[in-house]
């Protein structure tokens, strides 16, 4: 079964919990910070390498969940991935949870790529002009990427949005190569 397809069974049976329990919006934040935890490398290579049994796996899953609050729900669902050995699988679970989440609430999720972190102003100016052009609720995540150079890189419902200055340039010499490519042609 592919990672993405057990991603998704995991995803979908936390969002029946959230939904019944009346808190997948914060099982969802949950989920974020733990995976947060999970991309430090330390943390990675334990839970990857077999060396280290279901006992000290477990140890550190309590002192890692020591350092952040999160509900029984998050907790019992993070032991028994450990337990299944599918811990590895929490990108992808978290990825498929925001997504059916985001549909459960009739929102869209917008990953903005900038050269740096736009004010809070401007996230809600790029949120407005967003939900305008959707017709649905936007959450706006930041990543700051400088080699853009200036502009906003939007991915939004499957599509991107490239306002960047990087791609107005190489556009600019892609017209300007043809132009010259013209010229003495």
């Amino acid at each position: 079964m592919s990672s993405s397809t057990i991603g998704q069974r995991y995803a979908m049976a936390l969002l029946a919990i959230g939904l019944e329990r009346g808190t997948y919006e914060q099982l969802g934040r949950e989920l974020d910070r733990v995976a947060q935890l999970f991309d430090i490398e330390d943390v990675k290579n334990l839970f990857r390498n077999p060396k280290f049994d279901l006992k000290i796996r477990k140890s550190v899953l309590t002192e890692l969940l020591g350092e952040i609050t999160v509900s029984p729900t998050c907790r019992n669902a993070l032991f028994l991935l450990v337990d299944r050995n599918r811990i590895g699988q929490l990108p992808a679970i978290v990825e498929s949870y925001h997504a059916l989440a985001d549909a459960e609430a009739g929102r869209l999720r917008a990953r903005v790529r900038v050269a740096k972190r736009l004010s809070e102003s401007d996230v809600e100016r790029l949120r407005s002009i967003l939900e305008n052009a959707s017709g649905r609720k936007v959450l706006v995540e930041q990543e700051e990427d400088p080699s853009i150079i200036a502009g906003v890189i939007t991915h939004m419902d499957g599509r991107i949005y490239d306002g960047s200055v990087s791609n107005q340039l190489q556009n600019l010499r892609a017209r300007l190569k043809q132009s010259q490519s013209h010229q003495h042609g």
